[in-house]
């Protein structure tokens, strides 16, 4: 579904722009249909960067990004926006991602209405079905974000990312912000919902046994490159790299402060 080769990025600034941060360097994998990709590695080592460079966000400095097929490497913003509702993102801190003063159902047809892909009626229909298979009552439709819960929240959100139906969505930190309780709900959800439309995930994550959980490959980075690349499981039991050793040592000790 995705596939990426040699992306990079690098960031200037200062003075004269003579300061670098080489953010992404270099990068390369593939997401088939239907499939999970894990990406961990510490904070600032260019994960988030990485989603938005995939997602064409931002331009990258060199590679090529193919999606369903189609080199979108060049791709000008009148040529993705076509593309844009099949490339969903969900937000790492829920609340910020819905307008304060907007209402759970004027939240979730915006999409539907921006791309002109229904109408008012048939948009509020498809809320109402989307918020059902995510496990929320439609009476928090006119309800506003402060309103809600957290995990509520969250759930508002990824349906809001369903309506578009997309093939491929990135998951940055998608938990990250609920309880544990709440956590296992919200991924089971997703889980489903995968099964259920085939679409590809790109799941941002410090929770290493989360990513294992619901990954079948994961990608370890670490200052703005992947340094190992393979399944899940083998990346968890038997890591290869000397940083994804440490990483998977470091999660083992504080499991909890790793997912804070």
């Amino acid at each position: 579904m995705i596939r990426v080769e040699g992306l990079s990025k690098t960031f200037r600034g200062g003075w004269l722009n003579r300061s670098r941060t080489e953010a992404v360097q270099d990068v390369s994998f593939a997401i088939p249909e239907g499939r999970t990709l894990g990406l961990v590695g510490e904070s600032g080592c260019g994960k988030s960067t990485l989603s938005r460079l995939v997602l064409k966000l931002i331009p990258a400095d060199a590679g090529k990004i193919w999606f369903g097929g189609q080199d979108i490497t060049a791709y000008t913003t009148a040529q993705l926006r076509p593309l844009r509702p099949q490339l969903q993102l969900i937000f790492q801190h829920p609340d910020a991602a819905l307008h304060p003063r907007m209402t759970m159902l004027q939240s979730l047809i915006e999409p539907l209405l921006l791309h002109r892909l229904a109408d008012k009626e048939a948009g509020t229909e498809l809320a109402a079905a989307l918020l059902e298979q995510v496990g929320l009552s439609t009476d928090i439709l006119h309800r506003y974000p402060h309103q809600v819960s957290g995990g509520q929240i969250q759930r508002v959100v990824i349906a809001r990312a369903l309506t578009m139906n997309p093939k491929l969505l990135v998951l940055d930190e998608p938990t990250s912000m609920l309880d544990v309780s709440v956590q296992a709900q919200v991924m089971e959800v997703l889980k489903q919902i995968q099964r259920q439309r085939g679409i590809s995930f790109l799941l941002i994550s410090h929770d290493m046994e989360l990513v294992r959980h619901f990954s079948q490959q994961t990608a370890v980075m670490h200052q703005g490159r992947i340094v190992e690349l393979g399944s899940s499981e083998a990346i968890m039991e038997a890591p290869k790299h000397a940083y994804t050793k440490r990483l998977v040592r470091a999660f083992r000790a504080y499991p909890l402060e790793a997912n804070k």
